[in-house]
């Protein structure tokens, strides 16, 4: 089972005690140096001169406030997609008409703030700052600090850090959608179409009527020509299992958000997420297991817009190159001899390699997608990193052909239409004898 992330959506803390501020205790300090300077050498004018901070003081003395207050802080929204925004409101209580208050949020790992500075001054015992989180995965949003003070300066709390906010940041999936028929549908929902009649909805042919047929079946136009009822037979749509690998050894390039250029998880994961949903939107049956990242729990077969939800909670949990010693053994065990095997990686980790070799040793549909971002290469900034991509990539041919010798097609990501040919082959492949290791 899958088990939900712990997100902190409010925190709160005692402020504590008041205490006098700098400009407060110097005030009281002058003012009773000049008095007694003022009596000793009969010096009125001193206590004119000094009555304005005196009277300053006394009123921020008398104005103390007497009850401790807590800060809260709340986001609005603790699951959100990337580029998506949130308002993070800070109270403090209790809050008098006399008091000021300053709530900052600290900078974090690809958290926006509005305004850019985090500072914003309380109103009312309120203050609101808005956040944009611009990369998937589970984070803390950034720090609270809240401080008050009272009449003229005179005493201040604070500031406190609050408790950390956190957040889960779903993965944006990519532009996606193919129009191949999955391989090898066999289970009893779906919009895949079989190749033996039954209750569907495309076409097969016009029958006589047979007890037990549905009545909004008859064909009437051949019924009355002919003198006999017929009905209109149809394939039955099955739906099929897709098994999706993703590959988390490595997150490689610059990570600059979703406004930015993609790493290679960042294209894996927003892949994954994309033909997650258009799978599951179509009613077929999806599993997702990765390699390479710790304590990501194993995902169950699923459907619906359910599941879909919990393919993304798992997206966003991973963080990447956390497991170097998974060699892959205990996600391909148990899969279906009948699924669709999707692996999604950008072909740098030679595990990867061995594992689809293996998974198509066992008889599997196995169709490798290869998620290398290419500004990697094309990058003018850095002529030898480039340089040094190129070789990599063509060290990395070798092993591409000798997945395509071993049978496995492997194709490059390119948004929507990505597998419409690849899987039309396989498609038909399957139907022919295939020779298999046991």
């Amino acid at each position: 089972m899958l088990v939900p992330s712990r997100r902190q959506k409010r925190s709160s803390r005692a402020l504590g005690a008041w205490q006098p501020t700098a400009a407060h205790v110097r005030a009281l300090v002058l003012s009773a140096a000049a008095a007694v300077a003022a009596v000793i050498g009969r010096r009125a004018d001193l206590l004119v001169i000094v009555a304005p901070l005196a009277v300053a003081a006394a009123w921020g003395q008398l104005a103390r406030p007497r009850v401790e207050s807590t800060g809260t802080a709340e986001i609005a929204t603790t699951t959100l997609r990337e580029g998506e925004a949130s308002t993070i409101v800070v109270r403090a209580e209790p809050m008098g008409d006399d008091l000021e208050g300053v709530a900052t949020l600290a900078l974090a790992p690809w958290v926006e703030r509005r305004p850019s500075t985090g500072t914003v001054m309380m109103e009312d015992g309120r203050a609101a700052i808005a956040v944009r989180t611009t990369r998937w995965g589970r984070r803390q949003v950034g720090t609270v600090s809240l401080s008050l003070t009272s009449t003229w300066d005179a005493f201040r709390v604070g500031p406190v850090d609050l408790p950390d906010l956190s957040t889960e940041t779903l993965p944006v999936p990519a532009a996606f959608d193919t129009t191949a028929p999955t391989p090898h549908p066999r289970g009893v929902v779906g919009q895949n179409r079989s190749s033996r009649p039954g209750s569907g909805s495309e076409f097969n042919t016009i029958r006589e009527f047979h007890p037990g047929d549905r009545l909004r079946r008859i064909h009437w136009p051949v019924s009355m020509r002919t003198g006999r009822l017929h009905v209109t037979s149809t394939y039955t749509d099955e739906d099929a299992h897709v098994f999706v690998l993703l590959d988390a050894y490595s997150d490689l390039g610059p990570r600059e958000g979703i406004d930015g250029r993609p790493t290679s998880l960042d294209v894996t994961v927003r892949a994954a997420g994309a033909i997650a949903e258009h799978f599951l939107r179509s009613g077929d049956r999806l599993t997702l297991r990765t390699v390479g990242a710790a304590d990501v729990p194993l995902l169950p077969i699923g459907s619906g817009t359910g599941h879909l939800r919990r393919v993304l909670d798992l997206l966003a949990s991973i963080a990447p190159a956390t497991e170097r010693r998974d060699e892959g053994e205990r996600a391909i065990r148990g899969i279906d001899p009948m699924a669709l095997c999707l692996v999604l990686t950008p072909l740098i980790d030679p595990s990867m390699v061995e594992l689809s070799h293996r998974l198509a040793a066992r008889g599997l549909t196995v169709v490798l997608v290869d998620t290398f971002p290419p500004h990697l290469v094309d990058n003018p900034q850095n002529a030898y990193q480039s340089l040094a991509w190129r070789v990599r990539l063509l060290s990395r041919e070798a092993q591409v052909s000798s997945l395509i010798a071993r049978g496995v097609p492997v194709v490059p990501w390119r948004g929507p239409g990505s597998l419409d040919h690849v899987l039309r082959d396989v498609a038909r492949r399957s139907a022919a004898p295939r020779l298999v290791r046991r």
